[in-house]
């Protein structure tokens, strides 16, 4: 079936003007998915709170009372974690979906197509905002110390949020052809939680342990927000080197994917 496309007014744009010229249509993606979640719910964003909520209450019963922490300001420690996995794990699940949700419109109007999961990430980080800011204004209280390298973690974040998009371009694009694919990444996101020291200290585990967990990308990620916020103290140079490495391979594999696949997802959709 042939589908009708409406070309952008301004073709003749480059780079990233090409894209900025489509802002108001990330704006209104992003506005709506805010609208569709928690219509009619009576707490409305507060919800978004919930999961991180609930997985900080459980780790912290369990290792407070059950398997003991020796963790100074334990609850810091899983609440920096638990906070920055949670946004890597609901951005990554509901990229799956950003390209086959939107099929109608991707079907009807042209656009560039990478805006789609762009705006799921930016309707995902919308959201872990509201926490984030939250644990500002807790921080202190709950055994948080202000020092300069705190002026890092923006940094630190954007680093974290470009290694996050590379992922969500590589799966919203394999979901088109793979429609299994978002119950995959579930399961892996359900393991990816415990083996990554969010509520534990890798320099605990047997070295067998410590070196299996070291492979995962996010533990990399996780020693720079907790260096940061937890520690006080500068993430060492090897870490960021290497969360820096993984960005760049999700950010090729995402861009180049979804650059080869772009091109036929009208017929695909």
């Amino acid at each position: 079936m042939q589908t009708n496309t409406i070309a952008p007014s301004s073709g003749t744009a480059t780079g990233f003007a090409r894209y900025w010229q489509y802002r108001d249509l990330v704006r209104n993606l992003v506005a709506k998915d805010l609208k569709v979640r928690y219509q009619g719910a009576a707490l409305g964003f507060l919800w978004s709170l919930g999961n991180p909520l609930a997985l900080i209450l459980l780790y912290d019963f369990v290792f407070t009372h059950i398997f003991r922490s020796d963790l100074p300001n334990y609850i810091l420690y899983l609440i920096i974690g638990v906070l920055h996995y949670n946004l890597f794990s609901q951005s990554v699940s509901q990229s799956c979906e950003s390209l086959t949700g939107a099929s109608g419109l991707i079907q009807k109007i042209y656009f560039p197509r990478i805006l789609v999961p762009t705006a799921s990430l930016l309707f995902t980080l919308a959201l872990w905002l509201i926490a984030i800011l939250i644990l500002v204004v807790l921080y202190p209280f709950l055994g948080g110390v202000y020092h300069w390298g705190l002026l890092l973690y923006p940094l630190a974040l954007g680093l974290y949020i470009a290694f996050i998009w590379g992922i969500v371009l590589t799966f919203s694009v394999l979901q088109v052809e793979l429609r299994d694919l978002k119950h995959l990444v579930e399961i892996a996101l359900m393991f990816g939680f415990w083996l990554t020291p969010i509520g534990y200290d890798i320099h605990v585990l047997k070295p067998t342990t410590r070196e299996i967990i070291a492979l995962n990308p996010l533990t990399q990620f996780m020693d720079l927000f907790h260096a940061l916020l937890y520690a006080g103290t500068l993430p060492a140079l090897s870490h960021v080197l290497i969360a820096t490495a993984w960005t760049g391979g999700t950010l090729t594999v995402g861009t180049i994917l979804f650059r080869r696949k772009a091109r036929h997802l009208v017929e695909d959709l």
